[in-house]
């Protein structure tokens, strides 16, 4: 799933480093710039989740949604 996760295109970039996700144990947090996006990334990881013998509960998700329009330049 890694791969997949690490492979990924989308997502946003601080500092000069895009993230798409971030992994802590079982748990993971899907990063990306806009609802497209996302929806892609959640098709994509669902094509491959069986492939690595896991399942996506989606009774437990959240969706948060940050917008900023603050431009911080240095």
């Amino acid at each position: 799933m890694r791969q997949v996760l690490d492979n990924w295109n989308g997502g946003i970039t601080i500092g000069g480093s895009k993230i798409s996700n971030l992994r802590f144990a079982d748990d993971t947090t899907l990063i990306a710039a806009s609802q497209e996006e996302l929806i892609a990334l959640l098709n994509i990881l669902e094509q491959h989740r069986t492939a690595y013998g896991l399942g996506i509960n989606y009774n437990t998700k959240k969706v948060m949604i940050i917008e900023s329009t603050i431009i911080i330049e240095r």
